[in-house]
């Protein structure tokens, strides 16, 4: 009785070390890219209505793999405002920045230029490659790890660095000409509208971690919900492209994959809440900004930017 015992307990005991070796599944093993930069810029704002142009004070940057879920790598500054560099009230209560902050940080053409640093590092130490570079062959080697941008909504990118970038007549790294709109794709993936970043997060029961319009908490908690939806299924995919599309990128570009079928849609602006809400079925890429910088620019990104003098949550 002794022996059968002790037995079962070696038995019960193998079986918890073989289910303890097994690894654990991984975040996104499915997934098109290796790495996603997500990015989450803080800008200046004002609580009345005015016609100022907005400019970056806050440039952070987080490297998420999409294997293990984690954060590999960051980014961030912030940054001096040149056109007003005096900070409203209201920005300083929303955003937590002061004006200390950005009086001690840097011009945004020095921050593009460590940015594109940052980058250069990633491709050289992680083997990260973009889909928009100039390459000679159209897949990446096996040494090579596929990398896009992600931001919460177009704003980041589409609105914000496109329109300073311009006025300023500043380069902006060509391989932020593409990213992933996760707003649209988390309401196409789940079929519901999410209520702001943080209101994804508790849809999921994921608790915001930081505050809330900090541009570095809101990259990370970006980062944590992208990891969520990727372990539920979803694929992530390009969804903006502010330049002609060459064919290695049109390949990246369309529908996120779901776990579930959903229904076909496209995606286009919505004046009033500056978001994407679903249409009759089509391509997923709006018209302007499939376009070049230029045919994005008079289009219909000018409707992102009349009337916002805050960023949308």
């Amino acid at each position: 009785m002794a022996t059968k015992k002790l037995a079962r307990e070696l038995g019960l005991l193998q079986r918890r070390n073989q289910s303890s070796s097994v690894p654990k599944k991984t975040v996104g093993s499915n997934q098109i890219f290796s790495y996603l930069i997500v990015i989450d810029f803080e800008s200046t704002c004002w609580r009345e209505k005015n016609n100022y142009n907005q400019e970056i004070i806050e440039f952070p940057a987080v490297l998420l793999n999409t294997r293990t879920g984690e954060i590999d790598s960051e980014f961030h500054n912030y940054v001096q405002p040149q056109e007003h560099p005096v900070l409203s009230e209201f920005c300083t209560e929303l955003t937590g920045i002061t004006q200390i902050q950005v009086e001690a940080g840097i011009p945004l053409h020095i921050c593009l230029s460590q940015f594109n640093r940052w980058l250069q590092t990633l491709q050289h130490t992680m083997g990260v490659v973009f889909p928009n570079e100039q390459r000679n062959t159209s897949a990446p080697s096996a040494t090579e790890n596929m990398c896009t941008f992600l931001t919460w909504s177009d704003w980041d990118l589409g609105v914000c660095l496109q329109y300073e970038c311009k006025r300023k007549q500043l380069h902006k790294p060509d391989v932020l000409n593409s990213w992933i709109d996760l707003r649209s794709t988390y309401r196409l993936f789940y079929s519901r509208k999410p209520k702001g970043l943080n209101g994804a997060l508790q849809d999921l029961g994921i608790q915001f971690s930081g505050r809330e319009h900090s541009g570095l908490d809101d990259s990370r908690n970006t980062a944590r919900l992208a990891a969520r939806m990727m372990s539920d299924g979803c694929v992530m995919r390009i969804t903006r492209s502010l330049q002609s599309t060459s064919a290695r990128l049109k390949s990246l570009i369309g529908k996120t994959s779901c776990s579930t079928d959903y229904k076909k849609e496209q995606v286009t602006v919505d004046e009033k809440e500056n978001t994407v809400n679903p249409s009759k079925p089509s391509s997923s890429i709006h018209p302007a900004l499939t376009a070049s910088p230029d045919a994005a620019t008079a289009g219909g990104m000018m409707k992102l930017v009349s009337g916002c003098s805050a960023k949308l949550y």
